[in-house]
């Protein structure tokens, strides 16, 4: 029992939400264009991942590390360890595996960028502005800081963090404060993935459950 909640919690931050520079007339970039234009242009990801999430306290209370494929819209997160499971999502349905328990659980993807942080990696149409206000901290890396404008939104706000072309951190704080930080190594865009690598085939007496 305890390993199912876990799994939940990991599948429930997951969902919850996974370069240009744009200058506006003064000279100035455009925090929130520059972030849409660089989204936009980047597919092919292929990345290892390590995600941790912390209390309001600071305490640890997850660890899990995988692997991401994405090939807009569809998407393909793979936890190895602690336990395994497969998330799958296509822009409209999501079915997360859990090979242990022998269950796969399907549900409705919401891709409201207010709801699913990681519809920002996988959108091939985005309206940056008409969900964000987004501001850029620029030093070593940039680091974009999403804040929902919506006053439904399930997070309080996103934090992008960049070194170059390449996506090194996602930060998601949600109204708790609880933060889920997932981290990316040997990241890679523009890889061509093989269209098999987002679809299963389950074992006979799986079962399958709406959530």
């Amino acid at each position: 029992m305890a390993a199912v909640k876990y799994l939940s919690r990991i599948a429930t931050s997951l969902i919850y939400f996974i370069s240009a520079a744009v200058l506006a007339s003064d000279g100035v970039e455009d925090p929130t264009l520059a972030l849409q234009a660089r989204l936009l242009a980047t597919d092919g990801i292929v990345a290892n991942f390590t995600q941790q999430v912390t209390n309001a306290q600071g305490f640890v209370i997850e660890q899990a590390s995988g692997t991401l494929h994405v090939a807009k819209p569809k998407f393909r997160w793979e936890v190895l360890d602690p336990f395994p499971q497969i998330i799958l999502a296509d822009g409209n349905q999501l079915e997360i595996y859990d090979p242990d328990l022998e269950q796969v659980t399907t549900k409705t993807l919401d891709g409201a960028l207010d709801q699913a942080p990681l519809a920002l990696l996988t959108q091939a149409d985005l309206d940056l502005g008409g969900h964000f206000e987004v501001d850029l901290q620029a030093f070593e890396n940039q680091r974009y800081i999403l804040r929902p404008r919506s006053a439904d939104a399930l997070f309080e706000r996103v934090e992008l963090v960049f070194l170059g072309d390449k996506l090194l951190t996602l930060l998601i704080h949600d109204h708790s404060g609880q933060q889920t930080v997932i981290r990316f190594t040997q990241y890679q865009a523009g890889q061509v993935i093989q269209s098999e690598l987002f679809e299963l085939e389950y074992p006979p007496g799986t079962d399958i459950v709406r959530g």
